[in-house]
């Protein structure tokens, strides 16, 4: 039998709801963070453009359902009309946080020849970091993508430059990007830990960069995190 939606194989549970009515602008998110750390619940909450509240709640079944309690009150100020909410399945979120930060925008270039086939390229506090990958980014979670970040990369012309003389590089991907996590950027890369949102063609959602060696040329891992986009690929 496979797994019921909206529940994980050690009996946690998850819900995606929409909240609606007079909800931005009245501190909603930053309760909701507030009550869902003191509930153990993971996962995220953001604003939407049509004027609701949207969160993705996972964690003991009777957690989540106290925050859904929660959303139908909301803090003070908030006025809400309807909470619109169904079970999903468990992602395996490692915090509650806001998401919808604008953290800048993203590129991925692929180029011919050298042994790095692909450069993943973030902008970050005014300028721009860069990683080198040996493999396209996945969207697979189960694939880890070894990365090794590359010093100054906005000497060489930017976001989406040519990332060298005589390599023929083109644009793979780019779009937008969001933080994510409770650790803000750039301190969140500083510490060796970021995780971040992407809105491009081919890679969406959650993606998080790990560090797993310093120096001068920083070892890292690209992990895809498991979303609704997340799904299995074969090269």
């Amino acid at each position: 039998m496979g797994e019921v939606p909206g529940s994980g194989a050690d009996g946690a549970a998850a819900v995606r709801a929409v909240v609606r009515g007079r909800v931005q602008g009245v501190g909603f998110r930053e309760a909701t963070v507030r009550r869902a750390r003191s509930l153990g619940v993971l996962g995220w909450v953001r604003n939407r453009d049509d004027g609701a509240v949207e969160l993705h709640a996972e964690g003991p079944a009777a957690a989540v359902a106290a925050l859904t309690a929660f959303l139908r009150e909301g803090p003070r100020g908030a006025e809400v009309a309807a909470v619109e909410a169904q079970p999903v399945r468990v992602e395996g979120h490692e915090q509650f946080a806001v998401r919808g930060v604008s953290a800048g925008r993203f590129a991925v270039l692929e180029r011919v020849g050298g042994r790095s086939r692909f450069e993943l390229r973030l902008e970050v506090d005014g300028g721009v970091r860069a990683w080198a990958l040996p493999k396209r980014p996945s969207m697979d979670p189960a694939d880890k993508r070894f990365a090794v970040e590359l010093a100054a990369p906005e000497a060489a012309g930017g976001l989406a430059a040519d990332p060298g003389s005589g390599a023929d590089a083109t644009v793979w991907d780019r779009g937008p990007y969001e933080q994510g996590g409770r650790v803000p950027w750039p301190e969140a890369l500083e510490r060796g830990h970021a995780v971040f949102v992407l809105h491009g063609e081919q890679l969406r959602g959650g993606f998080a960069l790990q560090r797993t060696r310093g120096g001068d040329a920083p070892q890292w891992l690209l992990v895809k995190r498991r979303d609704e986009h997340a799904r299995r690929e074969t090269e």
